[in-house]
Formats: C-alpha cells, structure tokens, sequence
C-alpha cells in the first residue's frame, strides 16, 4: 500500500520487500519473488534501518516507520488549504494594486502589521516546542544566524 500525506508532497511511503540479497522492491503488490521481510521506504530515497518479518504486522510496522519520516517534514510543510487561500490573496492583491493602488496600500499595511505579530508567535512557538535555530531559518528560507538576531528577543 502507499502512504500519501497531501501536504508534503514527493514523500510517498511504503513497505518495501526485503529481496534476499539486501535490497528493496518497490512495492509488495502483487509480488511473487521471496522476500525476507519489510523496510519502511519512501519515495525521496529514505529507507529505514529496521526490518520487519515478512508478515502482515511487519508491513504494518514497516509503514509505520515511514510516518516516523513523514512526521517533521508534516510538522513544518503548511496545509495545502491554506497554501492555495495565501496564493489567492496575493494574486487579488496584485489585481487590487493595478486596479486600486490606494486601497491596495491599504491592506497590505493591514496585512503587515499583523504577519509581524503572526511571525513573532510562530517563531516563539516554534522555539518553544524545541526547534533550533537553524529549523526556523530553514522554514523562513533564512540563514540560522539572520533568524537569531532578528527574533532572539521574541
């Protein structure tokens, strides 16, 4: 079976067979060949260590490694949902500016002045539940250095 998260997309999980000879099969439908047992595995190329018996269970632990994966990637991917509803908004901003340029500065001294408070939240909550410098920077598309000095007093 393959594991989708509609959010991190190019991350599809499964429990791939272990051949006899240490590699892994890309799926176990249908799958004929023996096979010593199950290793989590997902499309971007991560496996896990861990093997699994070559039993229902063993699939279902094996696939319950790729969650493992999937976890932190989930944890710092934003909703699709919410991606396409931001993506909207700019592109009627960008409308709005051709059309309104006034009322168009408008909003988006709206939208500023609450996305600072909005970051300074995240940031602090990000670092609350333990993400280091460098994830904030990572998620922010800055250096950990730049994310430090610009919220180290949040």
């Amino acid at each position: 079976m393959t594991l989708k998260l509609s959010d991190i997309p190019g991350h599809e999980g499964f429990a791939a067979p272990v051949l006899p000879d240490g590699t892994l099969a890309r799926s176990s439908g249908a799958f004929t060949r023996a096979f010593t047992g199950y290793q989590g595995a997902c499309s971007c190329g991560w496996s896990d260590r861990r093997r699994f018996p070559p039993t229902p269970e063993g699939a279902k632990d094996a696939e319950g490694r790729w969650y493992e994966h999937a976890k932190p990637l989930l944890l710092a991917a934003p909703p699709n949902w919410l991606v396409v509803k931001s993506n909207l908004l700019c592109e009627q901003i960008v409308n709005l500016a051709g059309e309104r340029p006034l009322a168009a500065l408008t909003l988006l001294s709206q939208v500023e002045s609450w996305q600072r408070t909005l970051l300074d939240q995240a940031v602090t909550s990000a670092r609350a539940a333990g993400a280091s410098w460098a994830e904030v920077g990572e998620a922010m598309g800055i250096s950990k250095q730049a994310a430090h000095e610009r919220f180290r007093d949040a």
